[in-house]
């Protein structure tokens, strides 16, 4: 009876934290990885077969596939001289597709910030704790100011809520700390900055034509934190059972890095480093056997990944 023989080439996953954190580590898992998507043993890699497919979906969702099949299907032992035919596909998924995509993209959220802290929420609670004390004193508050000219409102009296209801809208909506509205303004900024929402655009797009979409966030101390497309096309992952990638041990994108760009990102490179990369670089410039190959001596192709044991 035949066994069947199923070979690992990621290390141990049983190996202390220390070993993980090691540069020996992270660089056979990257090892696995290219053995896993890229080798051609089987004359086609699984990088390669994914990056066909997504194309011809996205040929698909634009109206611009393939009529060979069409032809095939109507011709009689290939000969078609008695057909006269339009054969220009007709665009009508792609308007289905700028629906579905416009209505996922709606954005129908505003960011809003509260704090959590001891001193932020003691704050609150101060807050609303003087807010209470107005409402049940209104009456002798009143009756204060107008017999004796004595303003006893802790709070502006004709913005005070006038029931529990009011006074949960009012610390809901109005009430905001300036911390708050800092940490709101520095998400709206970050979002901007980064143009989330084309981000957020082209990533439900490849969602909707090819079923899968990737974005990034990184952070250097030049630009600090950035969120990033990613290319589908360009992706790698490990095994998961999960449409949503939550339980994947690895993932990663090819992609073509200028030397400068490397440095930032991985600041402890070293120019003998980068030199090695670039000369790496140009010598299996077609190894990742990308879509669009830039032909610069500054840029690399690499691998970049991040895994549960090690980030590289």
């Amino acid at each position: 009876m035949a066994e069947s023989v199923i070979t690992s080439y990621f290390p141990s996953q049983i190996a202390s934290d220390q070993e993980k954190q090691s540069l020996e580590y992270g660089t056979t898992v990257g090892r696995a990885i290219e053995r896993e998507w890229f080798n051609n043993d089987n004359g086609n890699s699984r990088f390669k077969s994914n990056q066909v497919s997504f194309h011809n979906l996205r040929l698909y969702a634009r109206g611009e596939q393939s009529i060979q099949k069409y032809k095939d299907e109507l011709s009689i032992n290939g000969d078609l001289s008695y057909l006269n035919l339009d054969w220009k596909p007709v665009p009508i998924i792609p308007k289905f597709v700028d629906i579905v995509v416009n209505g996922i993209s709606d954005r129908q959220f505003d960011i809003k910030a509260y704090s959590q802290d001891p001193y932020g929420v003691n704050k609150r609670t101060k807050y609303m704790e003087s807010l209470i004390r107005d409402m049940q004193t209104k009456e002798l508050n009143e009756f204060a100011e107008a017999e004796f000219g004595v303003n006893l409102f802790e709070n502006d009296p004709e913005t005070l809520p006038k029931n529990k209801e009011e006074l949960d809208v009012h610390m809901q909506l109005s009430y905001k700390q300036q911390v708050e509205l800092a940490e709101e303004q520095a998400l709206n900024v970050l979002l901007d900055g980064n143009k989330y929402d084309l981000i957020k655009r082209r990533s439900n797009y490849d969602i909707t034509t090819i079923g899968i979409g990737a974005v990034k966030n990184t952070f250097t101390k030049a630009e600090g934190a950035k969120v990033e497309y990613v290319d589908p096309v360009n992706l790698v992952w490990s095994y998961t059972d999960s449409p949503y990638f939550d339980d994947i041990y690895y993932v990663g994108e090819v992609k073509s890095v200028h030397l400068n760009e490397l440095k930032k990102e991985f600041p402890w490179l070293t120019n003998d480093d980068l030199k090695e990369i670039a000369s790496q670089s140009v010598s299996n410039s077609g190894f990742y056997n990308r879509t669009i190959n830039n032909n610069d001596e500054d840029d690399s192709n690499c691998l970049l990944y991040t895994s549960d044991a090690a980030d590289e």
